[in-house]
């Protein structure tokens, strides 16, 4: 985890019901235990992990998805494709596609006979 990405969980730690102004109220055993979420570059918490992380997408896919991610053809944003063949992020997919479907359906029209091909 590098230092932006730590400043961003420092403030989802926050965001955690078991956080108490700088202890844990899972690991409090009668005496008073720092968070240890809120004191390291790793993710130590199961609770932060699977309740909390997933406040901020982003953040969660470049921590835990680091091996799956792919990066978009068009902006070069990363991302997590949901198959082997995905290469656009889901904004740019969106726009692509739309493209081709008007190409697609030009073509279609101007073969059907419905267009009339462009005059010189």
């Amino acid at each position: 985890m590098n230092y932006p990405q730590y400043r961003r969980m420092r403030k989802l730690v926050h965001e955690c019901c078991n956080y108490d102004n700088g202890n844990c109220i899972l690991l409090d055993d009668g005496e008073e235990c720092v968070c240890v979420q809120s004191i390291s570059y790793s993710l130590l918490c199961k609770w932060f992990r699977c309740a909390v992380l997933p406040l901020d997408r982003p953040l969660e896919t470049a921590l835990l998805f680091q091996e799956e991610l792919k990066r978009c053809v068009v902006c070069g944003q990363s991302f997590l494709p949901g198959s082997n063949r995905a290469k656009y992020c889901k904004l740019c997919a969106k726009k692509i596609h739309r493209g081709q479907k008007t190409a697609s359906d030009r073509k279609r029209r101007l073969l059907c006979g419905q267009l009339e091909a462009k005059k010189p």
